[in-house]
């Protein structure tokens, strides 16, 4: 196995290394599904240890993502990017050229649909820019409410709902300047 530098804190990984041990950094090569996994992992984790702010005011959670609803099969516009995996998880994405639809009137850059055993559990959108960010987080405020979770040192925001197992994460990439917001279904 070959040493790379991490794009980070210049610290020497193994190319074999899907973190930085000293950064936590994701290394470029990794694909997609991993950044997700790693950041959904992150936000989980987080959110169970740094419960900063009471939970959102008394909102309804969302039903699902754009128009894909928990628990319904892959929609017939989208193309399987990847799996099913051992644990039955597939990841679908837009069909190549298409253009992803806003979400709350911010343009979307990239966006992909994760099932389980062929049910709608998770949907991520990509955001680019700074200023795409800040009005993702001011519209996911105005719908939701003040998230449940913050940690500004991370840019990481997370709204729950005590009745549900549905979650919003917001986090912001400084170094890709790059939001990614997840909306999750951790029942299905």
């Amino acid at each position: 196995m070959a040493l790379i530098k991490c794009k980070e804190c210049g610290n020497e990984i193994s190319t074999a290394a899907k973190v930085c041990p000293k950064c936590g950094a994701v290394p470029k090569r990794t694909g997609c599904f991993a950044k997700f996994l790693l950041m959904i992992v992150g936000l989980s984790v987080i959110g169970a240890v740094v419960n900063l702010l009471p939970d959102s005011k008394a909102t309804e959670p969302p039903d699902g993502f754009h128009a894909m609803k928990w628990g319904a099969p892959p929609g017939k516009g989208l193309k399987k990017k990847m799996g099913p995996t051992d644990d039955g998880l597939s990841m679908y994405v837009l069909p190549d050229g298409t253009k992803p639809q806003p979400l709350f009137d911010v343009p979307v850059a990239e966006e992909a649909f994760s099932y389980t055993g062929n049910k709608f559990y998770s949907g991520n959108a990509w955001l680019d820019g700074r200023t795409n960010f800040e009005k993702m987080k001011a519209a996911l405020v105005k719908v939701y409410g003040q998230p449940s979770v913050v940690n500004e040192q991370l840019h990481l925001w997370t709204w729950k709902w005590p009745s549900s197992k549905i979650e919003v994460n917001l986090g912001y990439q400084d170094n890709f300047s790059r939001t990614t917001v997840t909306f999750v279904n951790n029942g299905i």
